[in-house]
């Protein structure tokens, strides 16, 4: 028994070539290592290098698409240009949107990288339809447009009511361009003063007032009216009063005889 415990020692002792290809591993499997964490620091130095290029890469053109007529390409630029150093790749395209967006007159903006140096710019403008107030316009969302340069709009009809109301009141607009059309009446100004009552002027001169309630049934009440009776008389309808339950209250245009005559007859 002792005999073959000190044979099993002996064969458990590794030879000489042993001992050298265990060696040899060794260094290959360092080597490996080594040739690994080369190649991670080769890849990463080249990715650091790419992104560095792409980093750089300048925005050198700015295209605008889509139809301007009141929006200066220059005022569009010039919203674009602090950010324009962080290279085309690296650019916020959703802040920069926001950013046009928020200028009079832009309704939407959309923008793209067209590599490797243009960034494209699509813009839709406002479409204003009617004047808010004295200095405003709105558009066919009923937003406001405050814009500094609006003389050539000046035309379009007036709008006017407390703040909030743009919506609704926008609406009741439409309402009448679309009823009074057939009659060849348009709507030149609509307001609601603090109480809520509704006037209506139109172009012919008359003044119509709707007050604060039952739009919709004073107003198909007006056209039967003036179906009925106003359309065909000789008088000038100056102002009719829709706010009487069933009924108006309407003022004719006097004529310069006839208003010669009542200043005669109060004078007598």
């Amino acid at each position: 028994m002792a005999a073959a415990r000190r044979n099993s020692r002996r064969r458990s002792t590794p030879t000489l070539g042993e001992r050298f290809k265990l060696i040899l591993q060794s260094i290959q499997r360092g080597l490996g290592a080594a040739v690994a964490a080369g190649a991670m620091l080769a890849l990463a130095g080249v990715v650091y290098l790419g992104v560095s290029a792409l980093r750089s890469l300048p925005v050198e053109r700015i295209v605008v698409t889509g139809k301007l007529e009141n929006l200066r390409q220059e005022a569009l630029r010039e919203a674009l240009s602090d950010d324009l150093e962080q290279g085309l790749l690296f650019l916020s395209l959703g802040d920069l949107q926001a950013r046009l967006e928020d200028l009079p007159w832009v309704y939407t903006a959309q923008l793209r990288r067209r590599f490797p140096d243009t960034l494209e710019v699509s813009v839709v403008e406002q479409l204003p339809i009617a004047r808010w107030g004295d200095e405003a316009f709105l558009n066919h969302e009923a937003r406001v447009i405050e814009v500094a340069d609006g003389e050539r709009w000046q035309e379009l009809p007036q709008i006017r009511g407390p703040v909030g109301s743009e919506a609704r009141l926008m609406n009741h607009y439409q309402r009448l361009l679309e009823r009074l059309r057939p009659l060849a009446l348009t709507p030149i100004a609509l307001s609601e003063d603090d109480y809520g009552q509704l006037r209506v002027g139109l172009d012919n001169g008359l003044d119509l007032q709707l007050g604060d309630r039952d739009f919709s049934i004073r107003l198909q009440r007006f056209l039967k009216l003036w179906k009925s009776d106003l359309q065909a008389t000789d008088r000038v309808v100056q102002r009719v009063d829709m706010r009487y339950d069933g009924g108006a209250a309407v003022a004719f245009e006097q004529t310069p005889q006839l208003a010669g005559l009542t200043e005669n007859t109060q004078g007598g």
